[in-house]
């Protein structure tokens, strides 16, 4: 009975300091399981853009120009293909709605950082394990670079 009771005293005693270095120092914690803190943020935000999205550039003015946004907005709000209707997840304003809850904020400039070629992939193939379906055979390639350039004005207009 005495070795127990010994036993069970060391391993409280182990896991106690195993648990104070945690604590107090997760980022070394981590290390002895074999990762960092830093490796983690990386895998957490880095995202893998296939090869063949990663030369994708707006075109050029695109942002700015009042007819690529106008366009951009009609496809946004479902009226050029009701198919491919973007406020009924994202919000008027960018913000996500009920149904698109979980999704990014467009109106947020961290969210707005993201490379455009990203958002094209994105809106082309969808994003896995969320309601984001891909729109590549709904819309051109044109659609998609104006709806990017219409949504790119929901952090603009929050600066």
């Amino acid at each position: 009975m005495k070795k127990v009771g010994k036993v069970l005293k060391v391993s409280l005693t182990v896991l106690g300091l195993v648990s104070a270095l945690i604590f107090f120092n997760l980022g070394e914690a981590l290390s002895i399981f074999g990762f960092s803190e830093e490796e983690k943020k990386d895998t957490e935000h880095s995202v893998q853009i296939p090869p063949e999205y990663k030369g994708k550039k707006m075109p050029r003015g695109w942002l700015t120009d009042p007819k690529v946004l106008a366009a951009g907005q009609a496809i946004y709000e479902g009226k050029t293909i009701p198919k491919v209707k973007c406020v009924g997840c994202h919000g008027e304003d960018g913000k996500p709605t009920r149904k698109g809850r979980g999704g990014p904020d467009l109106s947020d400039p961290a969210e707005a950082q993201e490379p455009d070629r990203l958002w094209f992939w994105r809106i082309s193939e969808g994003t896995p394990r969320t309601k984001m379906r891909g729109h590549k055979k709904h819309l051109t390639e044109e659609q998609r670079w104006q709806v990017i350039a219409y949504m790119r004005t929901f952090a603009k207009s929050t600066n």
